[in-house]
């Protein structure tokens, strides 16, 4: 998806004129339009503010992937980025071993967690 496209997608979606997005960017509001009708293309640093402003990466914006979330940022850390490469390579019967796995921990995280609640909870009352 080219970058005309995809802006005029995102502004669409928060609701915003080309006036709107403009003034958050600080650009006038024909510059928008210019993007969307591909008069012209912003400069890397508009290119940034619009990409933080949307909270998707430059990436995303240009229609190189389809990915919207920023690798290295809140969003996707790197730890998780990599995990993603691995699962994204593994096939169909590794994936699906894999979300049963993290269910199971996830199930006996939960159960720990219980266990130190009703613990705590006792040792207090025991106190008493």
């Amino acid at each position: 998806m080219e970058f005309c496209i995809r802006l005029k997608h995102l502004r669409q979606k928060y609701k915003l004129t080309q006036g709107e997005l403009a003034a958050v960017i600080g650009l006038k509001s024909t510059a928008i339009s210019n993007y969307e009708s591909k008069r012209n293309e912003p400069s890397i640093d508009k290119l940034i503010s619009l990409s933080d402003y949307f909270n998707v990466s430059c990436d995303y914006m240009l229609g190189i992937t389809d990915n919207s979330l920023r690798i290295g940022s809140e969003d996707l850390d790197n730890e998780t980025a990599d995990f993603f490469i691995l699962y994204k390579r593994l096939n169909k019967v590794n994936t699906n071993e894999i979300k049963n796995y993290a269910k199971y921990l996830l199930y006996k995280q939960e159960k720990l967690s219980e266990s130190l609640k009703d613990y705590t909870y006792e040792s207090s009352i025991n106190k008493l």
